[in-house]
C-alpha cells in the first residue's frame, strides 16, 4: 500500500478514535423527583408521558422560597462548556410562577441556569437551559424548584436531560414513547378503630390486574421505603407491591403500639382494600412480612384462606414463652455466654414475664426481678449491664408473648411458603430458627426453607458482625441481591402458578 495512503488512513483511524462530544440526544425520561418541606403524593395521570407523577402540597403559609421544593439529579459528568438542558412536565391547580434552576449541592447551591416557568391547571412542557461555566462531578448537579412560595398545588410529571443542542423532534417521540417501570399511587387505606393508613402502591408497566405483594415491616416505628430493592425487582417483574406507614407513624392516623393483633387487623385492612381493586388480582396476593413482619405475615394467611403465599425473612419461628425462652437463650449463646450459665438467666426472665401475664402481686414481681439480675450478673454480665438487659426484657410487649402463636400458624398453612434466615443473625438465629420453621411446616409440600450465608437480620451483603451498628453502612435494608434474586424468582413462579390454577 503506497505510503500516503497508509498515512492518511493511519490519520482516519486517530480521528476515529478522538472522544466526540455526545450527540444531542435526550437521556430516557425519569420520574425520580425528590420533594423536600412539603406533603406529597404519587398518582396516576394519563393525560402527562408516562402516566406516572407527583404532587406537592403548598405550603399552609407563605415562607421562604427553599423552605420546600423538589428536585432530581442531572445524571452523569458535565464537561465546562457544556450546554445541559431539563425539561419536563408540570401543572399547577391554578395559574402560577415559578422559577427552576440547574444547580450544585451544599453549601453554595451555585445555579448555573435559571428559567422563570408560568404554569397553569393545563400540563405543559417546560425547560431550563444553561451552559456549564466549569466540569461538574457526576451527580452533583440537580434541577431544582423551589416551592416555599408556591400558593397553590403543583404536579410534576416526567424529565428528560438533553446535551448539547435540543432537537424538539426527538426529545417529542421520547416523551410520547416514555413508559416508566412502574407508576407509583398513594392511597389511603382505612383500618379500625378510625385509623387510616399512608400507603403507596407500586404497580408494573403494563395492563393488570396483578398479582400482589404486600410488604410488612419490621419492629419499630417503621414507615414505606424500608423494601426498595424487593420492590424494584417485584415490580420489574410484573407483580405490584403495597407498602404503607405503620399506624401513628408518618402519614398514618392512630397511635403507633408494637401490637401483633392489631399490625394484624391493619395488614388484613390492607389485603382488603387491594381485593377490591380492578388493578389487582384478588386470587394473587401474597405477603412479605420482615422480622415482626413475619409474624404477622403467618398470622393473617392462617386467618384468611385466600392469601395465595407468605414470605419471611429473619421472621421469629415458636409459640409463647418457650418460644421466647429458645429466643432469648439462642441470642446469649450467640453473644458467646456458655448455654450452661444463659440457661438459668433465661429461665428467670421467663418466670419474671410469666408473673407479669398472670398479674401477680408487686411483691413477688419484685422478687423475681432481683432474681432474674441475679442470674444474669452470674451468667457474666455487670450489675448495670444485668439490669440493662433486663429491662429490655421486661417490657408489655413481652408480656403479651404468650399469645404468640407463629409455628402453630405455620404450621396450619398449605399455600407455599419461602421462609428465610440469615447465617450471622443475632435477633433470630438460624440454628435454631430455621430448625424450627422446617418442623412447623413439614407437612407442607409448598414450603421452603433458606438460610442465607454471610447475612444477618437485615439481609445484607459485608457483614462482619452481624450487629445492629453495622446496618447503616452497608447499605439499603434487605438490599442483598442474593435474597432478592432468590424471592423475586420464587414469587415470580408462585404467582405463575397461580394464574395457571386460577
Amino acid at each position: 500500500m503506497p505510503a500516503h495512503i497508509t498515512r492518511i488512513l493511519t490519520l482516519l483511524l486517530a480521528f476515529l478514535l478522538l472522544p466526540h462530544p455526545a450527540s444531542a440526544q435526550p437521556v430516557t425520561p425519569t420520574t425520580a423527583w425528590q420533594v423536600y418541606g412539603a406533603p406529597s403524593a404519587h398518582s396516576f395521570d394519563p393525560a402527562v408521558p408516562g402516566a406516572a407523577t407527583i404532587t406537592v402540597q403548598p405550603p399552609a403559609r407563605r415562607a421562604e422560597p427553599w423552605s420546600s421544593g423538589a428536585g432530581i439529579r442531572i445524571p452523569g459528568a458535565i464537561a465546562a462548556g457544556e450546554r445541559v438542558t431539563a425539561a419536563f412536565w408540570a401543572r399547577a391547580a391554578r395559574p402560577l410562577r415559578l422559577t427552576a434552576s440547574l444547580q450544585g449541592g451544599a453549601p453554595d447551591y451555585a445555579a448555573f441556569a435559571s428559567a422563570p416557568l408560568s404554569l397553569t391547571p393545563n400540563w405543559q412542557l417546560v425547560t431550563v437551559s444553561g451552559v456549564a461555566p466549569a466540569a461538574f462531578a457526576a451527580d452533583s448537579q440537580s434541577l431544582s424548584l423551589q416551592l416555599g412560595h408556591a400558593d397553590a398545588e403543583v404536579s410534576l410529571g416526567p424529565v428528560a436531560f438533553v446535551r448539547g443542542p435540543v432537537d424538539r423532534a426527538a426529545l417529542t417521540r421520547r416523551f410520547a414513547e416514555y413508559r416508566p417501570s412502574s407508576i407509583a399511587i398513594d392511597l389511603r387505606i382505612p383500618s379500625e378503630p378510625d385509623v387510616t393508613l399512608a400507603a403507596t402502591l407500586h404497580l408494573p408497566a403494563g395492563r393488570g390486574p396483578f398479582p400482589l405483594a404486600v410488604m410488612l415491616q419490621g419492629h419499630g416505628p417503621n414507615g414505606r421505603g424500608c423494601f426498595v430493592p424487593l420492590v424494584d425487582r417485584l415490580t420489574g417483574q410484573g407483580i405490584a407491591a403495597l407498602e404503607y406507614d405503620k399506624r401513628g407513624i408518618a402519614g398514618s392516623t392512630g397511635t403507633y403500639v408494637e401490637d401483633v393483633a392489631r399490625l394484624t387487623a391493619d395488614a388484613a385492612a390492607a389485603v382488603a382494600a387491594m381485593r377490591a381493586r380492578r388493578d389487582i388480582d384478588p386470587a394473587r396476593i401474597a405477603l412479605i412480612g420482615h422480622s415482626q413482619g413475619g409474624v404477622v405475615a403467618p398470622a393473617l394467611a392462617a386467618a384468611d384462606p385466600h392469601i395465595a403465599a407468605i414470605v419471611t425473612l429473619g421472621g421469629s419461628v415458636g409459640d409463647g414463652f418457650p418460644y421466647l425462652h429458645r429466643a432469648i437463650l439462642g441470642q446469649m449463646v450467640h453473644a458467646g455466654i456458655p448455654e450452661a450459665a444463659a440457661a438459668p438467666a433465661a429461665d428467670a426472665a421467663i418466670a419474671l414475664l410469666q408473673a407479669r401475664a398472670d398479674k401477680a402481686s408487686p411483691a413477688t414481681i419484685a422478687a423475681l426481678r432481683s432474681a432474674a439480675i441475679d442470674r444474669f450478673q452470674a451468667a457474666g454480665f455487670p450489675r448495670p449491664q444485668a439490669e440493662g438487659a433486663l429491662a429490655m426484657i421486661d417490657t408489655p410487649e413481652a408480656w403479651a408473648a404468650n399469645g404468640l402463636r407463629s409455628a402453630s400458624d405455620l404450621a396450619a398453612l398449605r399455600i407455599p411458603v419461602l421462609a428465610v434466615f440469615g447465617e450471622k443473625d443475632p435477633l433470630v438465629v438460624a440454628t435454631t430458627e430455621a430448625p424450627a420453621a422446617r418442623q412447623a411446616l413439614s407437612a407442607n409440600p409448598r414450603a421452603r426453607v433458606v438460610v442465607l450465608s454471610g447475612l444477618s437480620h437485615w439481609f445484607q451483603e459485608g457483614i462482619v458482625t452481624g450487629n445492629g451498628e453495622e446496618v447503616a453502612k452497608l447499605g439499603p435494608n434487605l438490599g442483598s441481591p442474593r435474597l432478592v434474586t432468590l424471592v423475586g424468582d420464587w414469587l415470580k413462579t408462585v404467582m405463575a402458578e397461580g394464574k395457571r390454577g386460577g
